[in-house]
């Protein structure tokens, strides 16, 4: 008994870090709008991803809205740094924000919870076969 025991800790554990890893695979881009109130100073994303209207694609951290122009420092750059880049509003045909995908973490949760559950029903089974 001592030893299903055990095997049950260690399912337990592996099923807890699968979790935990797994988890944050369910993030995704999420298209967003370009307003000013969402990219001002104070509530800017810290990363986007933007398609500009030549096709290029790029990844730009902190993007804040001024005048007519999107400014943003160079993804891997540190937030305040000078190298910074802009392009017009009008020059930006898609902005993607980073975000999790709630359906997607939900439905993983409940997957692994249910063949943790499984696998203790079988331990349990198992168990009283043996006795």
């Amino acid at each position: 008994m001592l030893f299903l025991r055990k095997r049950l800790e260690l399912m337990q554990a592996i099923a807890l870090l699968v979790a935990c890893t797994f988890s944050s695979a369910c993030a995704a881009w999420h298209t967003t709008s370009l307003e000013p109130q969402r990219f001002s100073a104070d509530t800017s994303p810290e990363l986007v991803r933007l398609t500009l209207s030549n096709g290029t694609r790029l990844t730009a951290r902190h993007p804040v809205i001024v005048g007519d122009s999107l400014v943003w420092s160079h993804s891997g750059e540190p937030r305040g740094d000078s190298a910074r880049s802009a392009d017009r509003v009008s020059n930006i045909r898609q902005v993607e924000v980073h975000g999790v995908d709630a359906g997607a973490t939900i439905g993983l949760l409940t997957l692994v919870g249910g063949l943790v559950a499984l696998f203790v029903v079988l331990q349990g089974l198992a168990g009283n076969a043996g006795c």
